[in-house]
């Protein structure tokens, strides 16, 4: 018989990390808590008409990922990372009729 390396540990969790969403206006401020991460482990895609923005970051430990919905088109403006929070700025892509 052989031998093989057996991982019963299972699949790995994903982990949704805690994340505030602040309406500020004429943009969006998303702060997300990604203890851990570096920044180059970090992928943003702001998708599906620009309603959508996916959150993912991992090491060799920690999977995150946050999918965030939200209720009118955006489009990207900013993003800064530091200590371990990441904070993206979201254009409202016509505030005047929200």
């Amino acid at each position: 018989m052989g031998t093989g390396n057996f991982n019963n540990t299972g699949p790995i969790k994903t982990i949704e990390p805690a994340t505030t969403l602040v309406d500020e206006g004429k943009s969006l401020r998303i702060l997300t808590e990604l203890p851990g991460i570096v920044e180059e482990k970090i992928k943003i895609d702001l998708e599906n008409h620009s309603t959508l923005v996916t959150i993912v970051a991992s090491d060799s430990t920690n999977p995150y990922k946050k999918v965030i919905t939200i209720p009118y088109e955006v489009r990207f403006s900013k993003k800064r990372f530091s200590d371990g929070v990441l904070e993206l700025i979201l254009e409202k892509t016509n505030p005047d009729t929200l």
